[in-house]
């Protein structure tokens, strides 16, 4: 119902239901449909902004700015979307005062009311400059005055590697220098790190520089040139130190005697950079030395010798080890020791002789007795390798053996026959002479003629001689008592008999004398005797002239008196 009245309800109306229509606005539903329109309405605005030199405060030309915002709107057309946001990259040059002017920047009314404030991007950049990044809010720039924009040099971080030159390893510690030249001039000083590397901030790219390098041991590197060309790569940015080079000298020495050990191998090991092995061998005193190490290298040396024990120094740095007395450069070693099992031994049948005495020299010095045990040993204590040995055994009944042998024939082998000491039992060492089979040995002269204390007569043997058959007389001490008593002073030799005289007991040693009879040797030492000096050349009386006529007889090549204590053979040919 529209329009005015009265209305009375009473309880015994009936219900009735009434609608009142009422006039709404119009232009309210206008509104509500030009909204979408309104937010899209365009605007413009200029936007200004300033290079300053960061050091001068004064305006820079000529410097490209970019300028980056977000344009917003509430709907586009095409393609139908909404809420849009699309990135506007905008570019200029600074003028003659440094502004860089960007005229009619779009926006909406939408961007306008609800991104006002939203932060834009600001860059600067143009040769060697490059200025601050800005991000300014979008809403003030429309303001009277420019936005500043702070320009410096452009500036990369620039490492440099310092290596040893010989094996490229690098070397930590070391001094480095930058010397910066050009429109900015500055220097800065730094020290390598474990990798070698040394970094300096901040090198303006338009400009050159020069990187001295410097560590103790070692010879300088200087690296030069521009920023720009070093950016190419880090191989340009490697500074090699020359090592200085240094002569290590040592003594080796026996840590008892304080001998001097010659012919011991060194070998010498650095521990830092790469692994250097060098190998040397002491001098005849003791001396070994390694040329040309580093002086920054450290090193240990190792030191062997046969019979010693490996021995290795201390690590040493090569520039401190220099620096040495002669004792701080000895290098000691321990000698090995052992204690050595001989036995005495029958010489013809090998069985053990108990109860030999046995008397021990160790380097020509009498150290001990000792009397071989139930089992014929007995032992020679701490010996050393190079130890000299010389063992006299002797026993009733036997002949006496001088054993000598250096430790080391018979402790490198483990051979108990090479310490086995054969002693020759003594039998009748005198058989009879008979016709062409016979020798005289005498401690006197021998001729055809007896003179008391001075010549004996051929075939008579008295108290300075015997004359015996054919044999092995293992010991001319016991063999031929007399003779050697009164020292060897002639042989005779009869026809058809072969003796062979050794240096030593047993057949040992060298041959003294190798002849067949008939010969008659008289002592060389008594070549001007009167009494004896015509013995070569005289005539002989009776059969003693047939049995050694002249072309037989002869002084011997030595002193005879030496012959005593070896041993003979006779042979001969009946």
């Amino acid at each position: 119902m529209e329009g005015t009245g009265k209305y009375t309800y009473n309880d015994t109306d009936a219900e009735y239901v009434v609608k009142i229509k009422g006039r709404k606005p119009w232009w309210l539903l206008l509104l509500l449909l030009l909204l979408p329109l309104i937010l899209l309405l365009p605007f413009e605005k200029d936007v200004t902004f300033k290079a300053i030199n960061k050091k001068t405060e004064e305006t820079i030309p000529q410097i490209n700015v970019n300028f980056k915002y977000v344009q917003h709107k509430f709907f586009t057309l095409s393609p139908f979307s909404f809420f849009t946001a699309d990135t506007i990259p905008l570019e200029n040059e600074t003028d003659e005062k440094g502004e860089a002017l960007f005229t009619k920047v779009k926006y909406t009314l939408f961007q306008s009311l609800f991104y006002g404030n939203e932060a834009t991007l600001v860059t600067a950049m143009g040769g060697c400059l490059i200025g601050d990044t800005i991000t300014p809010a979008f809403k003030p720039l429309n303001s009277f005055f420019p936005e500043k924009i702070y320009i410096g040099f452009k500036g990369f971080d620039l490492n440099f590697k310092i290596v040893d030159e010989e094996d490229n390893e690098p070397i930590p510690d070391a001094s480095v220098k930058a010397i910066i030249t050009g429109k900015e001039n500055r220097e800065d000083n730094q020290t390598s790190d474990p990798g070698g590397y040394a970094t300096f901030d901040g090198i303006p790219v338009c400009g050159n520089i020069e990187v001295i390098a410097n560590k103790e041991g070692y010879k300088p590197d200087t690296l030069k040139g521009d920023v720009e060309s070093l950016l190419k790569g880090e191989f340009g940015r490697t500074l090699k130190l020359k090592p200085e080079k240094g002569m290590i000298e040592f003594v080796v020495k026996d840590l008892k005697s304080k001998l001097t050990i010659p012919g011991a191998k060194a070998i010498l090991h650095t521990t830092n950079g790469n692994t250097l092995e060098m190998t040397t061998n002491t001098n005849g005193v003791g001396k070994g030395c390694f040329d040309s190490i580093s002086l920054n290298k450290n090193f240990k040396i190792e030191v062997t010798k046969i019979y010693y024990y490996d021995t290795a120094t201390a690590e040493y740095q090569v520039m401190k080890f220099l620096k040495f007395n002669e004792e701080q450069r000895t290098i000691y070693m321990r000698q090995k020791t052992e204690n050595l099992v001989f036995r005495d031994i029958d010489a013809e049948t090998g069985k053990i002789i108990v109860g030999a005495k046995n008397i021990i020299s160790i380097n020509g010095k009498t150290v001990a007795t000792e009397y071989s045990n139930n089992q014929g040993c007995f032992t020679v204590s701490n010996a050393k390798p190079e130890d000299k040995i010389t063992i006299i055994a002797s026993k009733a009944g036997y002949v006496q053996n001088d054993f000598t042998i250096v430790n080391k024939k018979t402790s490198s082998l483990d051979n108990q026959a090479k310490r086995d000491i054969p002693l020759n039992a003594i039998k009748e060492m005198h058989t009879k002479p008979r016709k062409n089979c016979g020798v005289h040995f005498s401690g006197t002269l021998l001729s055809d003629t007896e003179i008391k204390g001075h010549i004996s007569k051929i075939y008579e043997p008295d108290k300075y001689g015997e004359y015996v058959g054919d044999g092995n007389y293992p010991s001319n001490a016991a063999a031929f008592p007399n003779a050697v008593k009164y020292t060897f002073d002639a042989i005779a030799v009869d026809k058809g008999t072969h003796l062979t005289i050794y240096s030593k007991p047993n057949y040992q040693g060298k041959v003294l004398l190798d002849v067949k009879g008939p010969a008659l040797i008289n002592n060389v030492k008594w070549k001007n005797e009167s009494r004896i000096k015509d013995v070569c050349d005289k005539t002989f009386r009776g059969e003693f002239e047939a049995n050694f006529p002249k072309n037989c007889r002869q002084w011997s090549s030595e002193n005879m008196n030496t012959w005593d204590f070896g041993s003979s053979k006779i042979t001969c040919d009946e």
